[in-house]
């Protein structure tokens, strides 16, 4: 687990430590929803230590970590996965500060139990992210993903084309009741002429 410092975040509006750790325990979330297009699989979800009140261990998305250094980096595919290794590790170092305060056997055993619920998760996860990774080689080498990303293709032509006709068919629109509207200015001069 990596230490990232509080500097290293990508925030929008928040510069204080308190607010942003509030903000995180508010919407960490113990599930997300996949997003159903055909992507590239990829570990995103890293859980590490932030320096921000006194330290704190956090489970973020990658794309909000500046930190170029890579080292000590450690990434999970599956959020739930990642969401429940989080847990156990929040535990385990409650634990250690429960043990350091007494020293008593049973913290040592249910830290050593939650590891190694970790490494089941770890290996858990790496089995996720391969099987994702073989399904997505096997469906965007597939004759009918080629034909979708054809027809695909043909659609936002079409809807350009469409776009194009409409924007003809309105001009053409207002010219027709320019015209009417100066045929009855002219009939009306005309009237008032003869008269």
């Amino acid at each position: 687990m990596r230490e990232i410092q509080f500097c290293e975040l990508k925030l929008k509006n928040i510069n204080n430590e308190n607010e942003f750790y509030k903000f995180y325990l508010k919407t960490i979330q113990n599930k997300v929803v996949e997003n159903e297009n055909l992507e590239i699989p990829n570990k995103k979800y890293e859980i590490c230590y932030l320096d921000i009140l006194d330290g704190k261990i956090v489970l973020l998305n990658k794309e909000y970590i500046q930190k170029e250094e890579t080292i000590e980096q450690e990434l999970f595919y599956d959020y739930s996965i990642a969401y429940k290794i989080y847990n156990l590790i929040l535990d385990i170092y409650e634990s250690i500060e429960d043990e350091k305060n007494e020293f008593n056997e049973l913290y040592k055993n249910e830290r050593l139990k939650k590891n190694k619920e970790i490494i089941k998760l770890k290996q858990q996860d790496e089995e996720l992210f391969e099987k994702a990774l073989e399904k997505y080689i096997i469906i965007r080498n597939s004759e009918i993903y080629k034909r979708y990303l054809e027809l695909e293709e043909e659609n936002k032509r079409l809807v350009m084309e469409n776009n194009i006709l409409k924007e003809k068919y309105k001009s053409k629109i207002q010219n027709n009741n320019i015209g009417f509207f100066n045929r009855i200015i002219n009939k009306l001069k005309n009237k008032r002429l003869y008269e």
